[in-house]
Parts: structure tokens; sequence; C-alpha cells
């Protein structure tokens, strides 16, 4: 399992704990790195979450081809000409969409998945991609603010090398009118508790 642009290292901590597996976080940014060095020490997962200093765009250096059985990655969701903020960890200021998924195709495996958290908005760019690169997506599921809100957020599920028959999961709600989580969204953090 590799978590590609790890970021403080909240999702490979998460999927340590909950899975009890080997995370390979990786990550390029000298900040995000102290972070993740210090937040995988404090949860006492050294043994679970091993740490590899490296740019997306040049993981061929770091890494061999079809290394892993999973990617997970959360990449920078706003491309830097569409970005009103200028934060660099959420704007594509160091490695764009397509450099984070073409370093998922080079280390995974034939079979293997890819589980990618982007803006509803970069659906259609993000599955041409894939495409591309023979990662067909097997699941989609929508992440919406509120019940009558367009979603924000959609989860791919892609496989690499295989066809499988597409399915549209049901959409994740995330609040109720009065701001509170929906019941859904608290069995989901009561499982990662």
């Amino acid at each position: 399992m590799a978590d590609l642009g790890a970021g403080f290292g909240a999702l490979s901590i998460l999927i340590a704990l909950k899975f009890n597996c080997k995370v390979l976080a990786i990550e390029r940014d000298p900040t995000m790195l102290l972070l993740l060095h210090k937040n995988v020490e404090n949860n006492h997962l050294q043994h679970s979450v091993e740490i590899l200093e490296a740019d997306v765009k040049e993981i061929d250096k770091k890494l061999k081809p079809q290394s892993v059985n999973c990617v997970v990655l959360n990449p920078p969701f706003y491309p830097k000409q569409d970005a009103t903020e200028n934060n660099p960890y959420h704007t594509e200021t160091y490695g764009k969409l397509e450099d984070f998924l073409r370093a998922s195709a080079y280390i995974l495996k034939d079979g293997g998945f890819i589980n990618l958290l982007i803006p509803s908005f970069r659906l259609l760019e993000a599955c041409n991609i894939m495409e591309n690169l023979n990662i067909k997506p097997a699941y989609l599921k929508f992440f919406h603010p509120f019940i009558d809100k367009h979603a924000k957020l959609v989860r791919i599920v892609g496989v690499k090398n295989l066809n499988p028959k597409l399915v549209v999961e049901s959409p994740l709600i995330i609040n109720h009118k009065e701001t509170k989580y929906t019941q859904e969204v608290w069995e989901i953090l009561e499982r990662f508790l």
C-alpha cells in the first residue's frame, strides 16, 4: 500500500491503524516530511509506516515499477490557473493531477487498485487520464455537503489493466441541515476511531 503525496500522514496513519498493514508514505515537501515523521513517531507506527522522500514526477528514480498492490491519493485539488488561493498544498504548485496518476500507474501492479479523492468538477479529467494509463474506474462515490447540494468531492476506485464494470455507489451526504454529521458519517468516523 502506498500513500502518494502523504502530506503530514493522516491517511497513512489511519490506514496502518485500521487495517494493521504496512504503508509506504511518499512525500516531497520538507515541512510535510517533518510533520509526517513526527506524527508517525507520536503514533508509534515506525514499524508500519515507511516514509519515502520522493517527488511524484521522479518516482521512477526511487521505486521499481509495479511495486505495490494499492495506491491511495488525495492530490492537490485545484489547477494552478483556477485557484482562488495560493496555498501550495491545495493547488498544483509542485505536481499536477496527471503527475500523481502517472506515478500511481508506474508503481501499481497489474490488477492493483487506486483510490483517488478529488473535487467532482475534475471527474472527467481524472477518468480520461486514468484511461490513457490503462486504469479503469471500478467504483464512483459522490460526497455531498447536504442532501440538496451538488457533490463537492468524488472518490474513484480504479483497477490497473483490467476491465471492471463501473459501479456508482450510493452518495455520501455529510451534514444534516443543522450542520451536524449524518449517521453514515458518524459510523464511518467511529470505524476509524
